[in-house]
């Protein structure tokens, strides 16, 4: 996925874009966007010149977004299964078996969480080429 941003701040090599809402029609996570005005940091590994208020095209692959979505949302949710069997191991007590359940969706929220503080950079979007005025 290609989009345009606008530089809002490039500090010491972390850059920071915006982008606005008419930007994002194509995407389909739109759908679960609030915001009308959206800043994200972005990679430049080509170190390509880039001022405050500068147009780039960045790219986000869409195996690096399919992945961040299943870590993010699916990961935990496919926990709660062997969270439920754990809890049936234990006892009978369909209560207990949920409640093991829905502490396994937390351990997986957990895990996500900590997989993507440690690899944040991976997923953030990339400097493609500065757009031309």
């Amino acid at each position: 996925m290609k989009q345009i941003v606008t530089i809002q701040e490039n500090k010491d090599g972390c850059i920071t874009a915006g982008c606005d809402k008419s930007q994002c029609a194509g995407c389909s996570g739109s759908f679960f966007c609030t915001s009308k005005k959206v800043d994200f940091q972005i990679l430049n590994p080509e170190n390509i010149d880039l001022k405050k208020g500068d147009k780039a095209i960045v790219e986000m692959e869409s195996r690096k977004t399919l992945f961040s979505i299943f870590m993010s949302l699916i990961f935990p949710i496919l926990m709660f299964v062997p969270g439920y069997f754990i809890g049936a191991a234990i006892t009978d007590g369909e209560g207990i078996r949920f409640i093991a359940a829905m502490a396994s969706v937390a351990i997986g929220f957990l895990i996500s969480g900590l997989y993507f503080r440690f690899t944040r950079k991976k997923y953030l979007p990339v400097v493609v080429q500065k757009e031309d005025e």
